[in-house]
């Protein structure tokens, strides 16, 4: 006995219904193969042939389809909420809701572009720059004397090399580089007190250098006054000044420019003692 069925839908007709939402899911008249992502499908020219077996390709297409419509569906919602809600921003106070669409839409679209303008000239702000080597292309000599310190710059295109020294006051520092990969920096003199040091913290850029002399001076002093009627008083008092000097050279160029700054610090304390007792004793 041959069973009759009613005829199956073509796989169009399967997207369309998936698309409109009507069924939920595949028709029940549709049998998918679950084993095979090859599966073929066999239809026929009037949708009345044997039963159609769709793909999982076909099934993915129409999941697709069906999921870009419900996007667009919530866009068109939030677009709504947000023409519903607009606040009140043309020229005259004429409400945004009122211009063209292409208009509000133009208008939108530039305060996006701004925003976004934004956020990425911030970000690029926050960007370290790329570190920048230096090779001498031309042969420079110059020295700059202050405050009784000489600091000396060379540079050789021949042989690649560029540099400083210091001298004065009894120090005697340097700053040396050969080629773009290759240096030295050290102190070989330096009288107590003074601390030397090269190179700029946070520069990434090799054809800037410096060499900053650092003095700390610190004083401390004393002072007491004693009565056996009022008692003793004492003071103490500590000063502590530090000073530096930085020459910094741009070896590109052969520029030398002098920066300085100092701070001061000072301390007080007063102790005062209440006379002695004075015990008598009667006969």
């Amino acid at each position: 006995m041959t069973a009759i069925s009613a005829p199956a839908p073509s796989i169009g007709e399967t997207i369309a219904q998936l698309i409109a939402g009507a069924s939920g899911g595949l028709p029940t008249s549709v049998a998918t193969n679950t084993n095979s992502a090859s599966s073929s499908a066999t239809t026929s020219s009037d949708g009345a042939g044997p039963a159609t077996f769709v793909t999982l390709s076909d099934q993915a297409k129409a999941a697709t389809a069906a999921k870009a419509q419900s996007d667009q569906a919530a866009a068109d919602r939030l677009q709504a909420y947000v023409e519903a809600h607009r606040v009140s921003g043309t020229p005259g106070g004429a409400d945004a809701s009122t211009q063209p669409a292409d208009a509000q839409a133009t208008t939108s679209g530039a305060k996006v572009e701004a925003i976004v303008a934004q956020i990425k000239t911030l970000a690029n702000a926050n960007d370290p720059q790329p570190f920048q080597t230096f090779t001498p292309t031309k042969s420079l000599s110059n020295s700059v004397t202050y405050d009784g310190y000489t600091l000396t710059l060379d540079t050789n295109a021949g042989t690649q090399y560029y540099g400083i020294e210091l001298s004065g006051n009894g120090v005697q520092a340097y700053s040396k580089h050969f080629g773009p990969s290759d240096g030295a920096g050290g102190v070989n003199a330096s009288p107590p007190g003074v601390a030397i040091s090269s190179g700029i913290p946070g520069s990434n850029n090799e054809a800037e250098d410096a060499i900053t002399i650092t003095r700390n001076v610190a004083t401390a002093s004393s002072a007491s006054v004693s009565s056996s009627s009022a008692g003793s008083a004492s003071t103490s008092s500590v000063n502590a000044q530090s000073s530096s000097l930085s020459f910094l050279v741009n070896y590109a160029t052969g520029q030398i420019s002098v920066e300085q700054s100092a701070a001061a610090v000072s301390a007080q304390a007063t102790q005062i003692s209440p006379p002695g007792s004075t015990l008598s004793t009667l006969a």
